[in-house]
């Protein structure tokens, strides 16, 4: 059977431009919108976001959570972000996203980091995350609630997590070089 991929989110270039790039701006994909009691994930064979997991009991998702195109991570799938918005979009949706920063840990003995990202700053309109420019910006109870919710929604699936802490923007930014380097390497 021939795969078909309608979608081609590995096309989307990591960037928007060059001048995002120097700032630390990348495209985000959602795939699972803010309070989802499920987990989407993107299915390259067939170019859509696709259902992957039922959420262990109690659990929704805090923030939308997605990836960064043209990277990959040592798990073999493209770099996860968590993006900080007050309401959630949908699954599909592309937007721009500052890097705060990385909640560093592996999964099953596997690195398996989770940049956080929040949106670009917005003339006339005004989002609780313009404050923040690296994760030690966020209040602690949120950055708590962050790592609490990665780390228990991955073992209330049975994996074995070791959380590693939060690392700043330009150590993320050093992890997303790190992911577009492997996405090249494994394309070629």
């Amino acid at each position: 059977m021939k795969t078909l991929n309608a979608t081609h989110y590995e096309l989307i270039p990591t960037y928007p431009s060059k001048d995002d790039r120097r700032r630390g701006t990348v495209h985000a994909i959602i795939e699972t919108p803010r309070g989802s009691p499920y987990k989407y994930a993107l299915d390259n064979d067939h170019g859509i976001i696709a259902l992957k997991a039922v959420m262990p009991a109690g659990f929704r998702w805090p923030f939308d959570y997605g990836f960064v195109p043209q990277t990959l991570g040592d798990d073999g799938d493209p770099l996860d972000i968590l993006m900080l918005l007050s309401e959630g979009t949908f699954s599909g949706c592309m937007l721009k996203a500052r890097i705060l920063g990385a909640i560093r840990m592996s999964k099953n003995g596997v690195e398996n980091d989770r940049l956080i990202g929040a949106p670009v700053l917005m003339p006339g309109r005004k989002l609780f995350t313009d404050e923040y420019e690296t994760v030690t910006d966020l209040p602690p109870d949120l950055r708590h609630e962050i790592e609490s919710f990665l780390c228990g929604y991955s073992e209330g699936e049975g994996n074995d997590i070791d959380l590693h802490g939060a690392v700043e923007a330009e150590e993320a930014l050093a992890l997303l070089a790190r992911g577009r380097k492997a996405f090249r390497k494994n394309a070629a």
